[in-house]
């Protein structure tokens, strides 16, 4: 229980910290404990100003002074700031929210990850993003050091401690995870997988959901569509990179057949980027993946759906019966005639374009009937 209550506590210290937390201003801090000139220089080479980075070349022009020259005042600042970590209450404080967060979330971070915990609504602003960096490459180097980019990894950061073997096993066996679902999955799914592992049941202190968040944030094999659901990054429900990709991914979330101009428009709105109603139409037309089960209504193949087959039986049967029909004895109809999930035939129903539902609840042949396999949109 103490326990519980301790990490309650240093829980709402570290939210805290984030909360006051400014790059920029920790930045003008940091530099008070150099020169004047060291100050300059450090800005101007890592770009901590809106101004952005210059090269030494630059830098030495407007101190009339060497490339090499400005290179030895960078590294002679550097290291007076370094060694100024543990001695500065201030610099002291930074480093400790920073490790505090990294061995919160696993001893590693992915650099969006950690920018977004750090930076909050700033987090997309260049200058902070680089003070950060600046604080995080530069100065708190005794704990903190930075994970490269590789086939593996994307860019983050880690603690000394953190053994990038661990997190590549537990990487592994989250892409394993993935490739047995086959189907995207949410966090919550995906973890809870995780959890019945052999490798969590050895190390379950270790991989808390925090931590199994942070490895999968910084993993290039597993990624997050636009619907926070997890897959492979070479999936196309994952990673859709063709407009097939979007159609496809749109209408699987969707669970129901949709008119081409409002798959452009969610496709527009899910991924920022304008979708023309007549390119995501070619791609439906073109694509055997996709019905035709109405004007200008597609849905997916692997639905069950065939073009206008049980809107062309529930037709007949209405027919037939000469009355109004419920939707109990309409489904049973179908299913006495045809192979067809339930779903299927309670979709047909719902196209207004081809049955009405009258006030009793029945349903009848809509007035405004169209032939069923007409390819109009």
């Amino acid at each position: 229980m103490s326990d519980s209550i301790l990490d309650r506590v240093l829980s709402r210290r570290e939210d805290q910290e984030k909360e006051a937390f400014d790059a920029v201003d920790c930045v003008a801090q940091v530099l008070k404990l150099v020169s004047t000139k060291e100050a300059d220089i450090l800005r101007r080479r890592y770009g901590l100003r809106e101004e952005g980075a210059e090269t030494l070349e630059k830098i030495g022009l407007a101190y009339e002074v060497t490339r090499e020259r400005i290179r030895q005042i960078e590294h002679q600042a550097l290291d007076q700031l370094r060694s100024s970590v543990h001695a500065n209450d201030f610099l002291a404080g930074v480093e400790r929210l920073v490790v505090s967060l990294l061995n919160t979330h696993g001893g590693i971070l992915a650099e969006e990850y950690m920018y977004e915990l750090l930076l909050g609504m700033s987090k997309d602003v260049p200058l902070y993003r680089r003070c950060l960096t600046f604080l995080l490459n530069q100065v708190c180097t005794d704990a903190i050091e930075e994970v490269q980019a590789s086939q593996n990894f994307k860019a983050g950061w880690k603690l000394h401690t953190t053994s990038l073997a661990y997190i590549e096993n537990a990487i592994q066996e989250l892409s394993n995870l993935c490739e047995h679902s086959g189907i995207p999955l949410t966090l919550a799914a995906l973890i809870e997988a995780f959890q019945q592992t052999t490798l969590y049941a050895q190390h379950p202190a270790v991989f808390t959901e925090h931590a199994v968040t942070s490895i999968i944030g910084i993993s290039k094999h597993i990624g997050k569509n636009p619907f926070d659901e997890y897959g492979l990054i070479t999936w196309g429900l994952i990673s859709p990179k063709r407009m097939n990709d979007r159609v496809y991914m749109v209408l699987k979330k969707e669970g129901k057949p949709m008119h081409f101009e409002e798959i452009a428009e969610r496709i527009s709105k899910i991924f920022k980027k304008r979708a023309y109603p007549p390119t995501v139409h070619n791609e439906l037309i073109l694509n055997d993946q996709y019905v035709l089960v109405g004007r200008g209504l597609y849905a997916l193949k692997e639905w069950g759906y065939s073009e206008g087959v049980v809107s062309e039986v529930l037709r007949d049967i209405l027919r037939q019966a000469h009355k109004p029909m419920s939707k109990v004895d309409l489904v049973n109809a179908v299913l006495s005639q045809r192979m067809v999930k339930k779903n299927t035939i309670l979709l047909a129903l719902s196209d207004k374009t081809l049955f009405h539902k009258t006030r009793e609840g029945l349903y009848t042949i809509a007035a405004s009937e169209q032939p069923i396999n007409a390819h109009t949109s």
